[in-house]
């Protein structure tokens, strides 16, 4: 009896000393160079280098003395560049479709940093109005069809803006949630709505993710819907490589984290990819395309 209750007492007082308030403190840490990089096929090379600041700053420390070193396809290039104050390296370099590159950028004081990516390679993309009959709600739809993906990509996201013209002819962009049909979509960013066009059950937010792992054969056929009507309509649709994809998808849940919503029971740490020997960040290729309507 007496061995239980010291087991008792004693498993109590390490629970007490284990459990403490928060007291919203976030600990300093040592700064640590990071180097941010996405290349868009027919876009300048360039990546944005600066140190890691504590997570209540607003603030990163630019780092304006890097030195690189870069290839493309195995074959070293030219390292000249321009800088921006904020600490964005433009090359003169134009990444395409298929073009592997490399880099290693030294900071003095700091290890060498180096990764490696690849721009992917354009996918065929049919995106067309559909002309199936009137909707009993004020909804466009459209047909998405996706052929031809290389083995890079690693997903597909679908973005939607509507834009209106004022009445001095500027373009106000709107971003917009997309309805779509598709069993492959991620259903991560997704709810269910009872308004929904006919048709469609779930709406997304902010965007559609396609992984391709999901789909048969590299292929997708979609339908894409919003309620309403618009000047215009425009679609971005990325073909991103695995780097860009893990670290869009998990740098969107953390942004998305709700301490009123989320906490206690359904909180889970949000892992942060990064492909940077030697620091922090990405340095990953993609290929966008864009349709207007």
């Amino acid at each position: 009896m007496r061995r239980i209750l010291f087991i008792i007492l004693a498993t109590f007082c390490f629970c007490i000393g284990c459990v403490s308030d928060y007291d919203r403190v976030l600990p300093e840490s040592e700064k640590i160079p990071v180097l941010n990089g996405v290349l868009c096929a027919d876009s300048l090379l360039s990546i944005n280098l600066t140190l890691s600041n504590h997570p209540n700053g607003k603030e990163f420390l630019p780092v304006e003395n890097g030195v690189f070193r870069l290839k493309r396809n195995g074959v070293p290039i030219s390292p000249s560049y321009t800088y921006s104050t904020d600490g964005t390296y433009t090359f003169t370099d134009t990444c395409f479709n298929g073009n592997i590159y490399e880099i290693e950028a030294e900071i003095p004081g700091y290890k060498t940093l180096n990764a490696k990516t690849v721009v992917p390679n354009k996918p065929d993309i049919l995106l067309v109005e559909s002309d199936k009959k009137e909707n009993k709600r004020a909804a466009k739809i459209f047909e998405l069809n996706i052929d031809s993906m290389g083995a890079e990509i690693h997903a597909l996201y679908v973005f939607l803006f509507i834009g209106e013209s004022d009445s001095n002819g500027n373009i106000r962009w709107d971003k917009r949630n997309i309805y779509c049909d598709s069993p492959f979509a991620d259903s991560f960013n997704r709810f269910y709505d009872s308004w929904s066009p006919e048709g469609f059950i779930y709406e997304y937010e902010n965007f559609v993710r396609f992984p391709v792992d999901n789909l048969i054969d590299n292929k997708l056929k979609s339908g894409l819907a919003f309620i309403g009507g618009s000047e215009i309509t425009r679609f971005y649709i990325v073909a991103a490589a695995k780097e860009y994809d893990l670290y869009y998808k998990g740098g969107y849940l953390q942004r998305s984290f709700d301490p009123e919503v989320n906490l206690p029971f359904t909180y889970q740490p949000i892992f942060l990819l990064s492909n940077i020997n030697g620091g922090a960040g990405i340095f990953s290729g993609i290929d966008l395309s864009v349709f207007d309507f």
